[in-house]
């Protein structure tokens, strides 16, 4: 009796096991599986979309390239597909057929759409994105500027030259706003959110390819800085694409497309796109260039960073709203050109004013771009008013976007300069010409 009993328990217990580990009946080996790390969108013929597809070989990933993780390891690393399709699933279907490895998509870094169906709208291919369970939140979205097959442009184009994984690169890449300020943070994810948001309005980088093919080519004309008030351009007055540099990296990211729900209604260049950041509360740090303002033609130089995160209210006043923004920022000195000595007690009050007041007229030019020409919230700056609605028909009913377009904008900047750098004091050089006067 007991030795039927130890053998249905014996029994019993290879079948629960065996149910445990069923779990693995429809696995795959990651050697039959295809890794795309970025996908782009085009207009097709039609109604067609045209699909490309960045593949990663594995091989040439693993081994560093031929290139040894120079240009030519970081092309050769990867193969590149394009075809017309009607949707995008049945696209992958298509590309399945020739491909000799299963399309698994849980890898996607960059999902790149062109201007020219951006400004269309992309609504469908969103939702269908996040249809897809094989598809990442945290895979970002780029919009490639220009008319034609531009996202398969850029994607043909990224050779990074210090990667041999282009997987890196782009994660690289796509993060560097958090020491540049240049791009926005636009995850899949929380661009869905704001798609659909009462509240938000969704943002994506922008994107594209060097104009410029040759250092004689190199031109100013297509910086902003004119429309800013100045006669010279700094750093942060350019978008993708018209950036004054060549080299052998040909694509380009800088500045951010503003979209009205799922439609792309504009544009941020470069410093905008640090003042948007700043208004989130998701400015890390970077480099800052301003008027010296006791010197003409002078730049000061700060390494500028958010010290707290802003602080955002709506009031109503009559049926306009009146917004209002506090910013609390933090600066290292690197650069005095003139050689005034700001660090000094007397000075460098001077300084932390002009800092603010450049900070803040640029703060107030972007968010009035978004107010006046794109229509958009890009900062959710309604979610501190939706709080006061008991319900949520009362606050769909109060229409937050069409109160946005007759807002008013008060900004208040708040600079505190905390170090000089390794200097302690700016020291003319002997003979200078600020020593002779």
């Amino acid at each position: 009796m007991k030795n039927k009993i130890r053998k249905f328990c014996i029994l019993l217990s290879i079948f629960i096991i065996c149910q445990f580990t069923s779990g693995c009946y429809d696995s795959r080996e990651i050697d039959e599986l295809a890794y795309p790390i970025a996908i782009g969108f085009d207009k097709g013929e039609g109604k067609f979309l045209r699909m490309s597809l960045q593949i990663a070989v594995p091989t040439k990933v693993a081994g560093g390239g031929e290139g040894g993780g120079g240009g030519e390891g970081g092309q050769s690393s990867v193969s590149i597909t394009t075809l017309e399709t009607p949707t995008i699933y049945s696209g992958l279907n298509m590309i399945n057929t020739y491909v000799s490895k299963q399309i698994n998509l849980s890898h996607v870094k960059a999902i790149v759409f062109s201007e020219e169906l951006a400004r269309e709208g992309i609504e469908k291919y969103i939702n269908a994105l996040m249809r897809g369970r094989e598809f990442r939140g945290t895979a970002y979205v780029l919009v490639a500027k220009g008319s034609g097959n531009t996202a398969e442009k850029f994607i043909r184009e990224v050779k990074p030259e210090l990667e041999s994984n282009p997987a890196k690169y782009y994660e690289m890449v796509l993060n560097a706003y958090g020491y540049t300020g240049f791009t926005a943070e636009a995850k899949l994810i929380s661009f869905y959110r704001n798609m659909t948001s009462y509240t938000t309005q969704p943002v994506a980088v922008l994107a594209n390819v060097s104009e410029f093919e040759d250092s004689d080519d190199i031109t100013l004309e297509y910086s902003t800085y004119k429309q800013k008030g100045r006669d010279y351009p700094l750093p942060g007055d350019y978008t993708a694409g018209n950036m004054p540099k060549v080299g052998n990296i040909k694509t380009e990211v800088m500045g951010m497309a503003v979209f009205d729900g799922a439609r792309m209604v504009g544009e941020l260049d470069g410093e905008e796109t640090s003042y948007y950041l700043m208004v989130e509360g998701k400015y890390g740090y970077s480099y800052v260039t301003i008027p010296d303002p006791q010197a003409k033609d002078m730049f000061v130089l700060l390494n500028l960073k958010q010290s707290r995160k802003p602080k955002k209210r709506v009031e109503m006043v009559g049926d306009k709203p009146q917004i209002y923004i506090d910013i609390k920022l933090e600066a290292d000195i690197l650069s005095i050109q003139s050689g005034i000595n700001y660090e000094s007690i007397e000075k460098i009050g001077i300084l932390e004013k002009a800092t603010e007041e450049f900070v803040k007229t640029g703060i107030e030019r972007m968010v009035k771009r978004t107010v006046e020409e794109f229509g958009s919230d890009t900062f959710g700056i309604g979610e501190s008013i939706k709080k006061k609605f008991l319900t949520w028909d009362q606050w769909v009913a109060f229409n937050w976007k069409e109160k946005y377009r007759h807002s008013n904008i008060n900004v208040n900047v708040d600079v505190k300069i905390r170090r000089p750098g390794q200097k302690i004091k700016t020291v003319p050089a002997h003979g200078s010409e600020k020593e002779e006067k």
